[in-house]
């Protein structure tokens, strides 16, 4: 019996490995078919920012649209944020950016929180990484908010689910997680501008990319020394 069960697993295994190889060379294909790496190019991508600048309104509504659902679907939103970095600029990419991003992790909370607590709980109750943020709100309130929406070792996704099935009132949370947003945002939107304006100076990118990488990691510790000064003191 014990033997079966291994044999099935092992050629469940196997499948996959030939599905996922399969399906890889199919993408490879039609990359190479269609010419689809022109999509990637600084050319193309130009034209699409240029495209939705044209929009007016409409393109923010559309850019605020897709960056909040892809939050409520768990996408990264870093891809989005230099998307509106690119297409608006710093000043207002910073602001339309920080807005997408807040949004769909505000509409992420509020379906945890009214429309599918009872369901988020069951799958998470058992989560170390939930039951730490459960406690942390229990003790610090908003201050655990703060560092692990900064501290990037929880997907931001996961946190705005989880936030919604704990005490922290909405309130609160939609607060500090736009504050939180904010800081990474605004040197994201910075850094692809920047290195954009010097795209023919190698050098040059990489050192911008170096200090914004410096920039995001001492800002992410921020709120971690604010909350090891406080438990000092105490």
């Amino acid at each position: 019996m014990k033997r079966g069960i291994e044999m099935f697993k092992g050629r469940k295994t196997k499948g996959l490995i030939i599905l996922a190889g399969i399906i890889a060379a199919v993408a490879v294909f039609l990359i190479w078919k269609f010419e689809a790496w022109e999509l990637f190019s600084i050319n193309y991508l130009r034209s699409f920012t240029g495209r939705i600048r044209d929009l007016k309104a409409l393109g923010v509504i559309l850019y605020l649209l897709v960056f909040a659902v892809s939050v409520i679907l768990f996408m990264p939103s870093l891809p989005f944020t230099l998307l509106g970095g690119i297409t608006y600029g710093i000043g207002w990419g910073i602001v339309i950016a920080t807005c997408g991003d807040f949004f769909g992790s505000a509409m992420a909370f509020i379906i945890g929180r009214y429309f599918a607590k009872e369901k988020i709980e069951d799958k998470l109750k058992k989560n170390k990484a939930f039951q730490e943020i459960n406690e942390g709100v229990q003790k610090e309130g908003w201050r655990i908010v703060a560092i692990t929406r900064m501290v990037p070792i929880i997907p931001h996704w996961f946190q705005n689910y989880a936030y919604g099935v704990t005490e922290i009132s909405f309130r609160t949370y939609a607060l500090v997680c736009f504050l939180s947003i904010l800081p990474g945002t605004a040197v994201w939107v910075f850094t692809i501008n920047t290195i954009g304006r010097g795209q023919e100076d190698a050098r040059r990118s990489m050192l911008y990319l170096a200090l914004a990488t410096v920039a995001i990691v001492g800002i992410s510790y921020i709120p971690k020394y604010i909350y090891k000064k406080k438990h000092m003191k105490t």
